[in-house]
């Protein structure tokens, strides 16, 4: 059985149909769809999309649209020369092994390669087996291990509240070693 035809176009000014999938994508995932709405009607999402350096594309199966990639130049990469960036990559569930990530893959390496970039990086979750063992069977290869940490998390982990709070815990911590573990005597 032969594959049907997918067809891939640049987002140019009209961003409907990668916020219509954009949109279906996000709650697919688990996101409230309240949430996306407002991002959507805030005009959040049309202004990342509209951003120096950001591209999308749509891939139609059968004149609907079925996936989307948005890829961001990448100048501060790992590699001496420039990069894109697959940031987002989804397909519908009823499209999905036709052949439409691939397709979508293809119109990122053409602009890649347009652009004189010579690596496309792609951001995998860990726990996405399919999503790790397409990529690795496209040739991507595992380079960095990506930790992401809410920045409220960070600044408690890097410094408590005050020097003085500080303080106050190394001398509770020592305070109660020591009447756990008193000095023995000789």
């Amino acid at each position: 059985m032969a594959r049907r035809p997918v067809d891939v176009a640049q987002v140019g000014e009209d961003l409907h149909a990668v916020t219509a999938l954009w949109l279906e994508a996000r709650v697919d995932s688990g996101s409230s769809p309240d949430v996306c709405a407002r991002t959507i009607a805030d005009g959040r999402l049309s202004a990342a999309l509209r951003r120096p350096g950001v591209t999308a594309f749509v891939a139609h199966l059968e004149g609907e649209p079925a996936g989307y990639v948005i890829t961001t130049d990448n100048p501060f990469g790992i590699s001496p020369t420039p990069e894109v960036a697959i940031e987002q990559l989804w397909v519908t569930p009823d499209a999905r092994r036709h052949g439409v990530a691939k397709s979508l893959i293809a119109a990122v390496l053409g602009s890649a390669e347009r652009s004189g970039c010579e690596l496309v990086v792609s951001n995998v979750p860990t726990t996405s087996r399919e999503a790790n063992r397409f990529f690795a069977r496209l040739g991507f290869g595992s380079v960095v291990t990506r930790r992401v940490v809410p920045t409220g998390t960070l600044r408690r982990k890097i410094a408590p509240e005050t020097a003085e709070t500080g303080l106050e815990l190394t001398r509770r911590r020592r305070s109660l070693r020591q009447r756990a573990f008193p000095a023995r005597s000789a």
